[in-house]
């Protein structure tokens, strides 16, 4: 009898780290696509992998199996796969997401011209309506999918990954190059109203049909990306070289904390949701940072600030979507100006000014602010002057 499968397009920190577990848990057997040589060999060679959880006071490893990988240019072995899986997902991110779309959409086509069940396709990738951006590279590559797509014949749904899944540390390579480290936390927020016909029973998915799915995609961009950034940029201009030390510090762990309650605030505003779990869920986040067994550092949390600084990312999206609700975004701001102190750092700080209000962040009063910040972060993280900017009440004062 044939193993039910899951095909996972790349065999990275959340392939491996997150989605390998996950179905492998539900009775899968788990297909990755990659073109990685060594991952791809040490995967179908050993048929498993092994997969560390960790925190502060306990050390788990599994054994995640049976596994096997094919490579994403060997468009046969890729349509095989596709024609039996039980589910399938991505996980390459986004520059490489429109490559690997070319890849899927013959097989999924010829699946679907077999007359095999819809296949639900997750999308766990950090992207902005993933699912309607996947459905026009699916259908660039092979146009008769676009109808089909319409009919039915397939489900793109959107996830919400917030499992922290830093590098592998040097000390793990002993156990081969597929080797990962995670945090505890496992849980897979999906979009339910996409799903076509069936779809496996996968213990850590959350399918919560009573909450938009948007939800939960803003709460891991605006509270948990959101935070995870300031902390990382606050913890730099202090000299930290890992998230676990900068949320360690009194005044970073209290600005972080201030900004994420911000959004988690403006959240339940706008999706009318109870306040108290969002709470909750913050100072989970707050601590989880802490894990000092993950090894996350600064320079990877706080990686390409342009990116994370774009209008409707996680810091002017989360700034936006707090004037939109009524909230004061004023810890927000001193992450952005973090932020911006980053680029201004590795552009120059004539680029990091433009970039606000090329972003559309235009108001004077919002840039003079941030830059009141900015300034009083750079004499040197002062608490008390830093508190004073915070408490200002009116915009207008800022401006000179």
């Amino acid at each position: 009898m044939t193993p039910a499968t899951a095909v996972v397009f790349g065999a990275g920190n959340v392939g491996r780290g997150l989605l390998g577990q996950v179905f492998s848990q539900a009775g899968l057997e788990v297909v990755f696509v990659d073109v990685d040589d060594a991952l791809v060999s040490a995967l179908s060679g050993d048929r498993m992998y092994r997969h560390f959880t960790v925190d502060n006071d306990s050390r788990t490893e599994r054994v995640i199996e049976p596994v096997t990988a094919i490579r994403a240019d060997d468009p046969a072995a890729v349509e095989a796969a596709l024609a039996t899986a039980s589910v399938a997902a991505t996980c390459v991110g986004v520059r490489v997401l429109p490559t690997v779309c070319r890849t899927i959409a013959p097989a999924l086509l010829a699946r679907i011209e077999a007359g095999a069940p819809p296949l639900n396709l997750l999308l766990a990738e950090n992207l902005h309506e993933a699912p309607a951006k996947v459905r026009q590279w699916l259908a660039d590559a092979e146009p008769a999918l676009d109808t089909l797509l319409e009919a039915g014949a397939a489900g793109l749904i959107a996830t919400s990954i917030g499992r922290m899944i830093p590098a592998p540390r040097e000390d793990l390579r002993e156990f081969g190059p597929a080797v990962i480290e995670v945090e505890p936390y496992c849980h897979l927020p999906i979009d339910a109203a996409a799903i076509r016909g069936e779809f496996p029973s996968v213990p850590a998915v959350v399918i919560d049909p009573g909450v938009p799915f948007d939800y939960y995609a803003d709460r891991k961009l605006f509270v948990h990306n959101m935070g995870h950034s300031t902390c990382a940029y606050l913890g730099r201009l202090l000299g930290d070289d890992f998230i676990w030390q900068s949320i360690a510090r009194p005044e970073v762990r209290a600005l972080v904390r201030g900004a994420m309650v911000e959004s988690a605030s403006a959240l339940a505003c706008h999706y009318r949701h109870p306040v108290g779990p969002l709470l909750d869920h913050v100072d989970d986040l707050i601590y989880r940072f802490g894990n000092r067994a993950l090894g996350d550092t600064v320079e990877r949390v706080g990686r390409d600030p342009r990116r994370k600084l774009a209008a409707g990312d996680r810091l002017l999206g989360a700034h936006r979507l707090c004037l939109s609700q009524g909230v004061d975004p004023r810890h927000i701001r001193v992450g952005i100006a973090a932020g911006l102190s980053q680029l201004a750092d590795e552009e120059s700080p004539d680029a990091a000014s433009a970039f606000l209000v090329e972003q559309g962040f235009s108001d004077p009063a919002e840039r003079a602010s941030v830059a009141a910040l900015s300034d009083a972060l750079h004499a040197g993280f002062d608490a008390r002057t830093l508190d004073e900017l915070l408490c200002a009440r009116f915009r207008g004062a800022l401006i000179p």
